[in-house]
């Protein structure tokens, strides 16, 4: 016979486990969305085309792009975010588009990002 104690593990062990199982499911929609995304900006925002295009490339899909951010190791870029793509645990994630921008305003490059927040 169990003990009450071996029982109550077991329930939360079942728990966890399927909560586990649902999870790795919506880390293969992430993976899509930045598939996805990767293919999508390749084909509509092209190296040289304005920022303005891309912005309006965004827009078109849902997306608000944000401005300008810089580092001192990366160039002046904007970027759009999808969010709340998928979750694992305790961990929401999203996708983070950069375009980089050249100083007369024009695409220098495009990176797709999974980002997590959380846990």
């Amino acid at each position: 016979m169990k003990s009450a104690n071996g029982t109550f593990l077991a329930r939360i062990l079942a728990c966890c486990l399927i909560a586990l199982v649902l999870s790795a499911c919506t880390i293969g929609r992430v993976n899509e969305r930045v598939s996805y995304w990767t293919k999508e900006t390749t084909a509509h925002v092209p190296v040289g085309a304005s920022i303005e295009d891309a912005k309006a490339f965004f827009a078109s899909r849902g997306l608000e792009t944000r401005c300008c951010t810089s580092g001192f190791d990366s160039a002046p870029a904007i970027t759009a975010t999808e969010r709340d793509v998928g979750r694992f645990v305790f961990t929401e994630y999203s996708v983070l588009i950069v375009v980089d921008m050249t100083s007369d305003r024009r695409v220098s490059g495009v990176r797709v990002f999974r980002i997590g927040v959380g846990l």
